[in-house]
């Protein structure tokens, strides 16, 4: 089954090489790009400004936080719909969010990534209990997850000759019962969460998270630095102790208004299942991020489907519980085109190698938040 373009994204597999090559190479390192597809590197370049500036394409730096002592914890939230419009704002008082946006399903959702220091980690729950307690939230779930390992744009499932997507949802059982089982190091529950990062590194990675193609000296200038103490950190300390887990190639390749987010979470009976579905999903056109749900045989995935391939996703899903390679799972949609927020690490908290966590202080903002809402409700 395949899905022509719905409207014109004005890309063509020129640009799908180039998208597919950030995520071989890195977006920092546009000359080797250049030379492995064989093209002048203005060219590359060019083409590569041309998506930027229509929308079609974002370059982000993912951290691999477990290395700078944070750790993941990907909250649903059931919404109390008189706060639907402000959600936001109430999840936000925690500032050690990274991204939030609304769902749907049986019930309103907001979805929020927050990276908490390991030492701090239960306080999470103490926070959205409040919110619980406030009747800002009816209810919410936790799951405490691996670093995101980010699918990046592939050409796998794309017809050059017709220069359309294809499906063929029939091989992914073929595909998982050969698969691979061994999990790439962001799919493995870590062992431990050291922080091998100084304030420096921090505010490095802070920029590279807006922006992955940042140069040196333009970091060196917002830091009050030189380009050589800037580079001597990115090599020395960002690259020797993994500080970044990858670089993220954001590409529109499907038109959003015709194309839906979801968010689910898989279940599976065994470790063998887990990674072999993950390790087959992981070069698939469908799916954005993987995560694995520590210490449990469960992944997070985000995928971005076109709306006449939603259905058969979901099929499949079904089909693989059938097979056994999956127990359960369940899902939430979101909109392409749903406002949503993204902010980098929280870097303002840290300091003297540690991250502060005021949890007191977040507490009091949240009741703040709520007492002027209601003031502004009252004077309305």
């Amino acid at each position: 089954m395949s899905i022509r373009k719905l409207l014109n994204l004005k890309y063509d597999y020129i640009d799908l090489m180039i998208v597919e090559a950030l995520a071989k190479y890195s977006p920092r390192n546009i000359f080797k790009i250049a030379r492995e597809l064989n093209m002048p590197e203005s060219t590359v370049r060019y083409r590569i400004n041309i998506l930027r500036k229509k929308g079609l394409l974002r370059l982000y730096t993912n951290v691999y936080h477990t290395n700078i002592g944070l750790k993941k914890a990907v909250v649903f939230a059931d919404i109390n719909p008189k706060h639907w419009r402000n959600i936001y704002d109430f999840m936000d008082a925690n500032g050690f969010w990274l991204y939030m946006v609304k769902l749907h399903g049986n019930r309103e959702t907001v979805h929020t990534l927050y990276t908490i220091p390991v030492e701090h980690i239960s306080k999470l729950n103490d926070f959205l209990d409040e919110m619980v307690n406030l009747d800002i939230l009816r209810d919410y779930k936790v799951y405490h997850s691996t670093c995101f390992h980010r699918v990046n744009p592939t050409t796998t499932w794309y017809d050059l000759k017709n220069e359309t997507w294809v499906f063929p949802w029939e091989n992914i059982l073929r595909e998982i019962e050969e698969a691979d089982t061994k999990l790439p190091i962001t799919l493995r529950d870590p062992d431990e969460f050291p922080i091998k990062a100084d304030e420096t590194d921090i505010m490095i990675l802070r920029y590279l998270e807006q922006d992955a193609t940042i140069s040196y000296t333009q970091l060196a200038e917002y830091l009050g630095s030189t380009p050589q103490n800037i580079r001597y950190h990115f090599k020395q300390h960002i690259e020797k102790n993994f500080l970044i887990e990858d670089y993220e190639i954001l590409f529109m390749k499907f038109p959003p208004e015709e194309s839906f987010i979801l968010y689910a979470i898989l279940e599976f009976p065994n470790y063998t299942s887990l990674a072999k579905v993950a390790n087959t999903f992981r070069d698939k056109p469908f799916t954005e991020v993987l995560g694995k749900i520590l210490e449990q045989y469960k992944l997070i995935m985000v995928s971005y489907i076109p709306m006449t391939e939603l259905i058969k996703f979901i099929n499949m899903l079904n089909d693989l519980v059938v097979a056994g390679f999956l127990k359960s799972f369940e899902y939430y949609l979101a909109s392409p085109t749903e406002p949503s927020r993204r902010q980098t690490i929280p870097y303002k908290m840290f300091n003297g190698g540690r991250w502060m966590y005021p949890h007191d202080e977040m507490l009091r903002t949240l009741h703040d938040k709520l007492n002027g809402l209601n003031n502004l409700k009252g004077r309305n």
